[in-house]
């Protein structure tokens, strides 16, 4: 499967002759607003990372005729020093913003996150029942992290953390990304406790929900996204483990197989409104709930 990114501005350009890849692009930070038909796509970064990781995604959903959102999270593609002082709560107003007005434009709506984002993704599905589906990408319900235990001390200590090794399967993934070096750790510190919040309410979810997550991912536990499947409380829960990619699924080696999984699930929740595509079977297990 080749997609070929052609999203207004967010690349900046194409490096050539590498025999390699097909082609590497330098990401630019810029939100993704991409019109189409009556079903709303709304994708959400990662923390301290940017609309460049759900960019092929957002291509790939749009080739489809689906409408597609990746708002630019507060704090987020500029410098780290913006990021310091935010506080979840507004991401999360911005979320809501962003859903009110698809939905007050008579649209349907599918929500997806990557890590952090999915966490957004799980508490704006608590408030807004309208939302007709979740796409959760690499959901961090629980952190292999140890620093997590630290961190009201490290709030006093320092101010930014170094980020664990990317270890991207796909070496380009990187060209792909836009994103902070450092984590915040006051902002870090609040980003947990938004987490620990959203597990003891996954019961209260309801929408069908797709989850895809990598065995090698090295920032989310296997037991964290089992958590999640087993808690929900969706009566459609599909799983999905993918076998090489690093935390940015979105973005790294498998990202086809991730962009296939996701159309399949749209189409799982075809109405006469939804665009309808059959997916085709691909090595990554799909496991039904």
């Amino acid at each position: 499967m080749q997609l070929v990114a052609t999203l207004h501005g967010w690349i900046r350009s194409v490096r050539p002759g590498d025999e390699e890849m097909a082609s590497v692009f330098e990401a630019s930070p810029a939100p993704i607003s991409l019109a189409g038909g009556s079903v709303t796509v709304i994708l959400l970064h990662g923390f301290t990372g940017s609309p460049a990781e759900m960019a092929l995604l957002a291509t790939a959903l749009h080739a489809k005729g689906y409408a597609v959102e990746v708002p630019l999270l507060v704090g987020h593609g500029t410098q780290l020093n913006d990021l310091l002082p935010v506080h979840p709560q507004q991401w999360v107003d911005q979320v809501d913003g962003v859903l009110r007005s698809q939905l007050a434009r008579g649209q349907q709506v599918v929500l997806g996150g990557l890590s952090m984002g999915s966490i957004l993704a799980l508490q704006a599905a608590l408030r807004f029942p309208e939302i007709r589906g979740l796409m959760l990408y690499s959901p961090p319900i629980g952190s292999r992290d140890v620093r997590r235990f630290f961190a009201p001390l490290l709030t006093r200590l320092v101010k930014t953390v170094a980020k664990p090794p990317c270890d991207y399967a796909d070496p380009t993934t990187v060209d792909r990304l836009w994103s902070y070096d450092r984590y915040p750790v006051i902002c870090s510190s609040l980003v947990l406790r938004l987490i620990a919040q959203v597990r003891r309410q996954l019961t209260a979810v309801h929408q069908p929900m797709l989850v895809i997550a990598s065995r090698r991912d090295n920032v989310v536990t296997e037991r964290g996204v089992r958590r999640l499947i087993d808690q929900a409380g969706a009566s459609s829960k599909q799983l999905v483990w993918l076998e090489r990619s690093s935390h940015a699924i979105t973005a790294d080696a498998e990202w086809p197989l991730v962009c296939e999984r996701s159309l399949g699930f749209l189409s799982s929740l075809a109405s006469p409104e939804l665009p309808a595509r059959p997916c085709n079977p691909g090595d990554a297990p799909v496991q039904m709930y």
